[in-house]
């Protein structure tokens, strides 16, 4: 089986409340077949449809995670990419544990 990998991962939220990183066709296959019937729109299944197409080679990788983007922002369920911030990249404070130069 191919690997359809996204060249950047989309962040989504449950309705636990637990953030989603989705990498791949695979993975957003995964979090649509769990979304709640109940909430299942046209929105959705457009993104299901795109990521099924990818499967079948029917279409580009790029138009099933703009229909998956799509759908989470429309869904209120996006999230930020979180930030990593190194400990090199925090400049200290005088007087607070900072060298002195």
């Amino acid at each position: 089986m191919k690997v359809h990998a996204f060249d950047r991962s989309i962040f989504v939220r449950d309705d636990k409340k637990l953030i989603h990183e989705l990498e791949s066709i695979d993975d957003a296959l995964a979090f649509l077949a769990a979304w709640p019937e109940s909430r299942r729109g046209p929105i959705y299944q457009s993104a299901f449809r795109a990521c099924q197409a990818v499967r079948e080679e029917r279409l580009h990788l790029d138009g099933a995670r703009n229909a998956l983007h799509c759908f989470a922002r429309s869904a209120g369920i996006l999230e930020q990419a979180p930030v990593s911030i190194e400990p090199w990249m925090i400049v200290p404070r005088n007087g607070r544990g900072g060298i002195l130069a």
